[in-house]
Order: C-alpha cells, then structure tokens, then sequence
C-alpha cells in the first residue's frame, strides 16, 4: 500500500524506519522482487535505456517502458516531483519545512539558509556497482559476462545483461555474493538516505564527486554555495548549518571534514564490502533518527519549530554525535518535556547505540 503522507506512515507502517519508498508507486509484481532487479528494471524505464546500444537491454527496455504499471515508478527522492513521491515531501516539509515548487527547488522555512534546496539521495547505487561488476566479470567463471561488454560498465550494459536469462542468473549470483550490496540496495531507498541539497548540485555532484556523499559533503566545505550551484563562494556557517539542519553528524568530524568511507577506490572487492556495510550502518542511524523528530514533530505541533531554530539551526560548529543531539534537545524541551517525549527520546538513543559507526 501507499502511505502519501507522514501520519498515515507512523501510524500503520510497521517498522518505518526500514520502509523503502520504492513501495509508494503501488505495483506488486515489482515490490516482489528483490530490491537490486528493483533498481535494474527502474533504470530500464529511463528513456535513454531505449536508445542503448545493447540490443537486448533496448528491447527489454522498451517492453517495460510499455507496460502502464511501470509508467508509475518515479524517483524515490522526490527530485522530479510525480504523484508517488507525496510522502517523501511531507516527510521534507514535516521536518524541514520545504516545499518543492514547479522548477523543482523550494526554500526552506527557517531562518539562515537564503538559498534554495532540491532533493536528492545521499549514497546512491550506480558508480560503487559499476566498480563491483567490473571485478566480477574479470573472474574466469563469469566471462560469459564480460564478453557481451561494450565500452565501459554501465546501466545500460546491466541492463542488456539483466534481460538475457542465463546472464541474469550469472550476474545475480555474483553480486549476491558480494557484502553488504544486498543490504545496501535495500537501505538504498529508505528514508535515512534521503536529503536536501543546496539547488543545482544534485546534477552536478555525479560529475564532481561520483556521487559519493563523504565527498559531496566535503566538496560543500571547501567550495560553499549560495544557489543553482554555485555562486556565492565559502560560506562555513552555512556548512554547519547544514549539518546540523540536516541530521549529517554521521558523516562528519569534529572539525566538520568529510568521513571517508571509501578508503580506496582503486582497492580491491574487500575495500568496497566495507564502504558499503559502513553506509548501510550510518543510513539506518540516521532513519532512527529521522523517525523519532517526525513523531516528536507530531507531539509538539507547532512547537516543533523551536527544536529547529534553538537546536538544527546551530552554525558555529557542528555537533559531535547523535547523543550530544538529543541532548540539546532535551535542554530545549525541558520546561515542557513529557513522559512520552521522553522515552521516545531515550529509545531513540537506544536503538542508533546498537547500531554502531564502522568508520
């Protein structure tokens, strides 16, 4: 089912925490499957997947670019808007107050930011696949896979794998055995990978840091932005600021410098097994995290406002952890901290303490 708004979310979802918002377009022969053939069959609906010049992967595009169920898979982010993404935009506004206008960016209603914002997602799937799948087709049991490559691993060259059957078993089998990737598609999509960014640098930042979130917060640090990336220059308290805003302690350290989590790009599998169980462990901290201000936004109403501009719009420094965070708002709250806040407070810390940091 589709949930389309926050309420409705907290209210019947089972664990929202791990829902993945591929769901919301509603199409059951597609949310039966696992969710990396999810991701492939999504990228087979992009116009250009038609156009590819892998025979098999532009038929098998164009059959499911025909079929009307899939006519409805959108963007999860909530980046191009659509009728399945109202969720993911309350979830925006509820916590930030953001709104999304018809060009795509909105502002945010908070004091500080005089810049616009666009969605996006944080750790995404394609250029950390790529690199996986040019591993494995080097292996000896699966040049069957390699030889039907042209050019450089892409989507459109897993995708022409994906529509042949024994290639599909093949590649599948492989990148099952792969950890962490099945973990990290299936966080993927869940609402601690999603955020805000300044406008314009969601379509820039695949070009200037392959889409790496460590490196897309650093590129923020050292280059600032204003709007429509990027032309206002450096801007730290806007960096902190946005940080905090936007719950990326994880990602950060004390002095606001990007984590790495990406130890070695040129590195071999292990290298990559490890970035992706570090990011799928610090995405689902951050959808604990995410849930409990979206109920604590429910408990306080308007008054959700003041955790905003007392304690997500510091700008001098960013804080050190999750702990230090629901300590301020705690202070913030203290005149009118209620039994259910907090034990929603206390569980939160809970449940993102056993699920330590790997970096």
């Amino acid at each position: 089912m589709s949930y389309n708004n926050v309420e409705n979310f907290l209210k019947y979802c089972n664990g929202p925490e791990n829902y993945n918002f591929e769901f919301e377009c509603d199409i059951e022969s597609y949310n039966l499957k696992p969710s990396l053939e999810r991701y492939i069959i999504y990228k087979a609906t992009n116009p250009d997947a038609a156009k590819s010049v892998y025979p098999n992967g532009r038929e098998f595009a164009i059959l499911i670019q025909k079929k009307e169920d899939y006519k409805r898979l959108e963007d999860c982010d909530g980046s191009e808007g659509g009728r399945h993404t109202k969720l993911i935009h309350d979830v925006y506004y509820k916590l930030w107050g953001w709104q999304r206008s018809d060009l795509a960016f909105g502002r945010i209603e908070a004091n500080g930011f005089g810049c616009r914002f666009g969605a996006d997602t944080m750790n995404s799937v394609q250029n950390i696949l790529n690199d996986i799948v040019n591993e494995i087709i080097l292996r000896e049991e699966n040049k069957p896979l390699l030889h039907k490559k042209r050019g450089n691993v892409s989507i459109n060259y897993l995708i022409e794998l994906y529509a042949d059957e024994e290639c599909r078993e093949k590649l599948l089998s492989a990148l099952n055995c792969v950890e962490g990737l099945c973990e990290y598609t299936d966080a993927y999509h869940t609402i601690g990978n999603f955020c805000l960014v300044p406008a314009g640098f969601n379509g820039k930042r695949c070009i200037l840091t392959r889409d790496y979130w460590d490196r897309s917060l650093q590129y923020l640090k050292d280059k600032g932005w204003e709007d429509d990336f990027n032309y206002s220059g450096n801007n730290k308290n806007d960096y902190y600021r946005y940080i905090n805003y936007f719950f990326l302690w994880d990602y950060v350290d004390a002095d606001g410098n990007a984590i790495t989590l990406l130890e070695n790009e040129s590195g071999g599998m292990e290298y990559r097994e490890r970035f992706l169980m570090k990011a799928v462990q610090l995405i689902k901290r951050r959808s604990h995290f995410m849930v409990a201000m979206l109920r604590l936004q429910q408990l306080l109403g308007e008054s959700y406002a003041e955790i905003i501009n007392s304690v997500f719009s510091k700008d001098d420094s960013a804080y050190n952890c999750y702990e230090d965070v629901l300590e301020a708002v705690k202070e913030c709250l203290k005149d009118n901290l209620t039994d259910d806040i907090e034990k929603l407070l206390s569980k939160t810390r809970e449940r993102i303490d056993r699920l330590p940091r790997l970096v």
